[in-house]
């Protein structure tokens, strides 16, 4: 007899030993990477390599979601650089990572724990920008993930492709915000 997999619970598990175990996303930031952030020096990852520059310039007063990003290193950066930040993980030991760093450098970060296929804790447009490592392989159905993302971003925002999303707002935003949605190295 076939037993179909909880595939949420498989990855949240999986996830929660790696954080355990202190696998290369789930070690926290130091207070070094903090103070940089806070003294406007900052890289942020989305692979195993920093974003490239021009992607991601100023962020103070932006309101992010890191999605599926727990592990106590995006998140802290960028609300030391400024921003307002929620982290929104399946894990609770990726967040808790989260929690750790924000709780030693006295830092203002939502953590909280979900499927990233439902989004309902966020009411429509929470946030300017999503930063989104690439996890929808974690999902049998990208589209729900697609669709709470533009939900959440505020009106002209742009969903995310396993990438970066970026807010199409004009008002009050930093040029940074209104470029697209993705760019690909070889574009």
């Amino acid at each position: 007899m076939h037993h179909p997999i909880d595939i949420l619970a498989h990855h949240q598990a999986a996830w929660d030993r790696q954080a355990a175990q202190g696998c290369e996303w789930s070690a926290p930031v130091g207070p070094e990477a903090i103070a940089e952030a806070r003294a406007g020096r900052w890289q942020v990852h989305l692979t195993p390599g920093p974003l490239p520059a021009g992607w991601l310039e100023q962020v103070a007063g932006l309101r992010i979601l890191c999605l599926a990003a727990g592990g106590g290193q995006q998140a802290p950066i960028l609300a030391a650089a400024g921003a307002e930040v929620a982290v929104y993980d399946a894990s609770a030991g990726q967040l808790a990572q989260d929690r750790a760093v924000a709780e030693r450098e006295r830092l203002d970060l939502r953590c909280v724990q979900g499927d990233m296929r439902d989004l309902g804790v966020f009411a429509d447009g929470s946030f300017d920008l999503i930063f989104h490592p690439i996890s929808n392989c974690y999902v049998p159905n990208v589209r729900p993930v697609g669709r709470e993302c533009a939900r959440v971003l505020v009106p002209g925002g742009t969903p995310g492709r396993n990438q970066l999303a970026r807010s199409g707002r004009r008002a009050n935003r930093p040029d940074s915000v209104r470029s697209p949605a993705c760019r690909h190295p070889r574009s």
